[in-house]
């Protein structure tokens, strides 16, 4: 066991390598920082623009950038012996801040597109034949001023999945553009998108750059939870070392999404939760309930994390533990009540100070909250990339936010577990399920109330689900693996080297499938021979 006591004889060292690597794969290509930025607005119906080339060209590809898209239509025409001809419609859509491409076969001096129907900035438009752009003239000088901007479809230079909602929505809560156009969430996690946005611009390194600061803090906090509840810098080491390698926090951490503030701040909860039960003073309950108020104030999936916390009440009851006087019985209903449902509505109404400073009316904030209840309510629709519940750890189906083949290259951001993390991961609950039926400690029984809690609710929800709303589940599936390890070497003391074993495992399959998890380039053949481990598994 002496190079254990050596492992975490150096736990600064560690802890800091273990974040500076995250900080390499999750900065690493994470986004250009430069995209076309000046913009033309088309607000009405059958506003229109000229482009015109030198001589009459042969053009086989148009492509266009857009900033904020409010459903537009455009049509794209040629001219042809002095009248104009449709080349093709576009559909209605809410694409922004990508390249949107179209492939046509036309010879023309002169090409005009006009909106249709809604509004539309358009920052840089491009013609191209085989591949070699053509020069052009337009009296809109914004179409084309930013000509050393080349056309990309890679996330690296677009927005990709559900960027598309809430980057958008963070630029425009910090331009004033309202209505905002994501009003499904609560606007916390817009607000924080919004923070790299100021730093860095509204580009792809910028609307990312606030996830990937939550994701260091997550792994700092999963080693500090982790300490505190095993009492050990090893097993707290093992823990923040597994957030750090499981795929799923590497995935989602790069992209500008509000999901990983809310899971770093229902683990805070959880942390501060636990601390009071320990030490037993009003101050860290409350604390856990402003917590627990900005975590429902990024997105109500973390309302279920209440469940945990009264269950975890009735356990302090039923079981009898120890605690002060003034906690006991109804008392600590109460404070519960004061802290989950006072402070942490207080702290989820002040979040919404946007709207009110806008509207002077704290019933603008209260029909926001109506609207984002009926969405949800009536959601019905399907979806490819949706899957069951009961799924999800066993990482069935993985869900792509990135895909991209040319040729025989082949680039993804896909979300799915670590399957030595996951797999294990089963394991590890089932393991706490018998601890709490044999004899119920209270770490065990934290770990399992909460995950549950963030969990099964999922089975009694009628609206579409995807793979990311298990997300807030995994740290505590993480805390459970480490539960299970302490308990393991504890028996076998000798058996240490399979701890390293396990961590070299997890190690080396984030490695392997690093590039489908960050959008990295490469050979396709890599994926299919390598990387596709279940038939259900789609990279």
């Amino acid at each position: 066991m002496n190079y254990l006591k050596s492992f975490y004889s150096n736990t600064f060292f560690l802890l800091t390598l273990l974040i500076f690597s995250y900080f390499f794969y999750a900065f690493y290509l994470l986004g250009s920082q430069t995209i076309p930025r000046a913009y033309q607005v088309y607000n009405y119906k059958g506003t229109n623009t000229t482009i015109e080339f030198k001589e009459a060209s042969k053009v086989d590809n148009i492509c266009y950038y857009t900033g904020i898209n409010k459903n537009a239509k455009l049509s794209f025409e040629e001219e042809e012996k002095n009248s104009w001809k449709k080349l093709f419609t576009t559909t209605k859509n809410v694409a922004s801040f990508q390249w949107i491409c179209h492939d046509v076969n036309v010879t023309t001096q002169k090409i005009r597109f006009k909106l249709l129907e809604g509004q539309v900035m358009i920052n840089e438009l491009r013609f191209s034949y085989k591949n070699s752009d053509i020069n052009f003239t337009t009296s809109k000088k914004r179409l084309n001023d930013e000509t050393n901007i080349k056309v990309s479809k890679s996330y690296y230079d677009n927005m990709v999945f559900d960027e598309i909602y809430h980057a958008r929505t963070a630029y425009e809560i910090m331009r004033d553009i309202y209505p905002v156009y994501e009003n499904t969430h609560p606007y916390l996690g817009k607000l924080i998108i919004m923070q790299g946005i100021k730093i860095f611009g509204m580009n792809p390194f910028g609307w990312r750059f606030s996830s990937v600061v939550f994701g260091a803090l997550f792994i700092l906090m999963a080693y500090y939870f982790a300490l505190k509840l095993f009492k050990r810098r090893l097993y707290a080491l093992v823990s923040a070392f597994l957030v750090t390698f499981s795929f799923m926090h590497l995935t989602w951490s790069r992209l500008g999404l509000i999901d990983t503030f809310g899971v770093l701040f229902v683990f805070v909860s959880y942390y501060f939760f636990y601390v009071f039960i320990k030490k037993q003073k009003l101050s860290w309950l409350l604390l856990s309930g402003v917590f627990f108020g900005l975590a429902s104030a990024v997105k109500w999936s973390a309302v279920f994390a209440s469940l945990g916390f009264v269950a975890m009440a009735l356990y302090l009851l039923i079981t009898h533990y120890p605690l002060k006087e003034k906690f006991q019985g109804y008392k600590l209903i109460l404070y519960g009540l004061l802290s989950y449902a006072i402070v942490a509505s207080t702290v989820y109404t002040l979040t919404f100070y946007d709207i009110y400073l806008k509207t002077g009316s704290l019933k603008a904030i209260w029909d926001y909250q109506v609207n984002m209840l009926a969405y949800h309510s009536h959601l019905v629709t399907s979806h490819p990339y949706s899957s069951a519940w009961w799924s999800w750890p066993f990482d069935i189906k993985p869900m792509c936010a990135y895909r991209n083949i040319e040729g025989t290259t082949f680039s993804s951001i896909t979300m799915f577990g670590n399957p030595a993390i996951f797999w294990l991961g089963v394991v590890a609950m089932l393991y706490l399920v018998y601890i709490f039926i044999k004899r119920r400690t209270l770490e065990g029984t934290l770990i399992l109330f909460a995950f549950m809690a963030l969990y099964l609710p999922y089975a009694f929800v009628g609206r579409v689900m995807f793979l990311y709303h298990y997300y807030y589940a995994v740290p505590f599936l993480i805390l459970a693996i480490v539960y299970g390890i302490r308990d393991f070497l504890s028996f076998y003391p000798k058996q240490s080297i399979l701890l390293w074993i396990y961590l070299a495992i997890v190690a080396g399959l984030f490695l392997a499938f690093y590039p489908v998890l960050s959008g990295y380039e490469v050979p396709k053949s890599y994926v299919d021979n390598y990387l596709l481990w279940l038939p259900t598994w789609w990279l």
